[in-house]
């Protein structure tokens, strides 16, 4: 590789392979690399030393088309394998990741989003990343040793980026509520009564949307390039995600709380519940200061670092009720959820809401999203025909045997006879009734694609295929080929389309920020699995200060969503609110399970449409859990067994409330699994068959082609058992979104994939797909 003495980062980035340290004495032996070899010729026999570990003089290199990249290290022989090897390679798989080139800006970017700004810029990154490698910041000596903590926390901190973030309208960041609620405590000088010390309520994960050890999923509480509908491309606010209206609300309800009554259960407080709601574990004990100026101006130093904007808002409330009635008039700032610079920009116009006309029609549709990538060759399967056999095979253990499956018919297909999954009756009753549908084969495509295009090119494919994150993404906005949200999601430009048309549309998610339900112009509301509307129990009290905080303007565009979200956030829970408290259902509705909870929150709203004179409705509900790499057979019988159950108490109140008919639900996922095996469960898949359910279906059937042959290494194997979908979503959402009444000139607007694929041959046609 070298033929003369290499510096010390050239060697660290060329040289991977090792050597036992030579019997000699080192030839070359000043400078930081010392030189091993029999003759002055630096060749492929030198050693090289660098702090102890020795390297060749080689590379190994593995050469696919234009690329080159390293031969992964192999330690473990096949014919005679050994643990001492195997953890050897692993080391060593580990050594190569710890020292990527990609490993240090992408930890010093993410801690970054954690300690200073949500978006900084590449010089901040570059100068964290290099204290990271290096194990020293601006002068100061840390450890000096590669992947220093130390160095690269005290490079965040004391950047001039983030100590001067006021001139830059991105930096800083909305912080995180478990923060805030720590800070409260911490800067009014919590104090215990109980002798316990602090002990909360067992579902506060449930009230604001984070709490310790209780991360929903691997992915954490949010995804790090969330980005607010209101922010321009490539501006990312991730904490924003959980800033929902239920977490914003019930987490200032809590805090709000804390202030009044010290840590209880009263008035929605975050204490343990007890007998006397209002008994009190411990209480705020700050006190005041001196006079009432140097009282606030502590207060704002302790609770904002001093950046309060409107000082004279905090005099007011002071004067009315005194210092409580201050503290809570500060926690409802924007300065206090968030850092940054806070200048002033105006006030914000005061919005006017127009009277909706009466309602003419009301249809509605709801996404079921199967989170975490659903093995649903387990939910349909092909029975007593050939297919049959090549499932039982190319499955093995996780194959399932008749009497783990629910016989049901169709015609069309290379097999007439079909089965469901045996958890799954509910939906197998519909299906038989006319009620149910399934769609096979589908997946998220950009446009068709072989299996020669797929490993050869030749046809565009998503991005982050088989990942988690960005399958979901892609699902939810069916633009596969774009990173993240920018699309917004297909539900949300429905009903933009709608919306177009004069329809009054809504867009709901009862599980949380979801793209799904995000339009251009569609703003979705998010309402609580359990409690529906939560609203802000002092909202008469603190109206004034609310309408002053939320009618200031700034420069800060954390401050700026966060005081508009708030705004939204109150006007929407007391307006639902109101609407949900005259409803009622038909039903003896049971919500034992999180999927019939939130589907038990749809049919409430659903039975406000007149109230609310909704014309078009759409709602996002989820079950996760489905990623199983193990125990897949159990697994799958729990989840379905848990859609069952919320399927038919969802489809029975809607045919007791006269709107069934109106009413679509339809399933999606990340994507599907493995047809194979590991041995324990499935991997991360593509195509997969899914459902559709409602009074309009021309159900009874199975739409578009089952795969043709199921074993490996058929025509749709992309390999490993991943099956390339031969339709896409669009398949069985346009004749959704065209029963709903979107026009074919909206297409483009809706779906703009839609033009690459066959309206014959890869969109199920509206009028097969359903029967009114």
């Amino acid at each position: 590789v070298f033929d003369a003495v290499p510096s010390k980062s050239e060697l660290l980035e060329r040289l991977r392979i090792s050597a036992f340290p030579p019997a000699s004495s080192c030839r070359i032996c000043h400078g930081e690399v010392k030189v091993y070899s029999e003759t002055d010729v630096i060749d492929v026999s030198t050693i090289f030393e660098i702090e102890g570990r020795f390297y060749r003089n080689m590379e190994s290199l593995a050469h696919v088309g234009t690329f080159t990249f390293r031969n992964p290290p192999v330690f473990v022989q096949a014919d005679e394998p050994r643990a001492t090897a195997a953890l050897a390679e692993i080391e060593s798989l580990l050594d190569h990741l710890l020292y990527h080139n990609n490993t240090a800006p992408f930890i010093s970017y993410r801690l970054i989003q954690r300690f200073g700004t949500s978006n900084p810029s590449p010089g901040y990154v570059h100068r964290v990343a290099r204290a990271f490698t290096t194990g020293v910041h601006d002068g100061t000596v840390y450890s000096e040793q590669y992947g220093d903590l130390g160095a690269a926390v005290a490079a965040i901190l004391l950047d001039p980026e983030v100590l001067g973030a006021g001139a830059v309208a991105e930096g800083g960041a909305l912080r995180e509520p478990l923060v805030k609620l720590v800070h409260l405590l911490r800067a009014m000088e919590y104090e215990d009564t109980s002798g316990n010390g602090l002990i909360f309520r067992a579902d506060m994960q449930d009230v604001f949307g984070q709490w310790p050890f209780e991360s929903p999923s691997v992915f954490n509480f949010y995804l790090p390039d969330y980005q607010p509908a209101s922010f321009q491309d490539g501006v990312v606010a991730p904490e924003f995600q959980i800033l929902t209206t239920p977490f914003a609300l019930g987490f200032l309800n809590g805090m709000m709380a804390i202030i009044d009554n010290g840590l209880s259960s009263c008035n929605e407080g975050f204490g343990l519940w007890a007998k006397d709601g209002c008994a009190s574990l411990g209480s705020l004990t700050w006190g005041e200061t001196g006079s009432m100026n140097d009282t606030l101006e502590e207060l704002d130093l302790l609770m904002t670092g001093g950046r309060l904007t409107s000082k004279a808002m905090l005099q007011d409330a002071y004067e009315a009720d005194g210092l409580k009635e201050a503290l809570r008039t500060i926690v409802l700032t924007p300065e206090f959820h968030t850092t940054g610079e806070t200048s002033s920009n105006g006030t914000r116009p005061a919005q006017t809401i127009a009277e909706s006309p009466e309602a003419t029609s009301y249809k509605a549709t709801v996404l079921l999203f199967m989170g975490g990538g659903a093995d649903t060759f387990n939910m349909l399967v092909p029975y007593e025909c050939g297919l049959y056999d090549e499932y039982v095979s190319v499955r093995a253990d996780i194959a399932l045997q008749p009497h783990q499956l629910l016989e049901i018919e169709t015609v069309g297909q290379s097999c007439e006879k079909f089965a469901v999954h045996a958890q799954l009756p509910a939906l197998k009753d519909l299906y038989d009734s006319g009620e149910a549908a399934f769609i096979a084969n589908v997946g998220s495509l950009v446009e068709p694609i072989t299996k020669d295009q797929f490993s050869e090119g030749g046809a565009e494919k998503c991005v982050g295929l088989f990942s988690h994150s960005d399958q979901q993404q892609g699902f939810q906005t069916l633009q596969c080929q774009v990173p993240g949200a920018s699309p917004k999601g297909f539900g949300g430009r429905l009903a933009d389309a709608l919306a177009d048309q004069g329809l009054k549309t809504t867009s709901f998610s009862v599980s949380g920020q979801k793209t799904w339900s995000e339009g251009l112009h569609t703003r979705q509301q998010v309402v609580h699995k359990s409690k529906g509307s939560v609203r802000l129990e002092q909202y008469q009290a603190l109206q004034t200060a609310i309408g002053n905080i939320t009618s200031q303007r700034h420069h800060n565009i954390y401050c700026e969503e966060y005081a508009k979200q708030l705004a939204d956030s109150i006007r929407d829970s007391e307006e639902l609110g109101g609407f949900l408290d005259k409803s009622g259902l038909e039903t003896n509705y049971k919500t034992d399970t999180g999927l019939a909870k939130q589907l038990y929150q749809v049919a409430r709203l659903i039975a406000t449409r007149a109230d609310r004179k909704a014309e078009r409705d759409f709602f996002f509900v989820e079950i996760g859990g489905f990623d199983a790499h193990s125990n897949a057979i159990e697994n799958l019988y729990d989840k379905f067994r848990e859609i069952n159950g919320a399927l038919e108490g969802f489809v029975n109140e809607l045919k007791a409330q006269h709107v069934f008919n109106e009413t679509v639900l339809f399933a999606g996922s990340d994507f599907g699994r493995t047809l194979t095996s590991n041995g324990q469960g499935t991997d991360h898949g593509w195509a997969g068959n899914y459902f559709a359910v409602g009074g309009s279906l021309n159900g009874g059937r199975v739409f578009n082609q089952f795969p043709a042959s199921l074993e490996e290494g058929n025509e749709q194997d992309a390999g490993r058992g991943r099956l390339i979908p031969k339709y896409p979503w669009e398949s069985m959402v346009v004749p959704i979104a065209e029963w709903l009444g979107v026009d074919q000139a909206q297409h483009a607007q809706v779906f703009p994939n839609l033009a690459n694929f066959n309206m014959s041959n890869h969109i199920i046609p509206t009028q097969d797909f359903f029967a009114v």
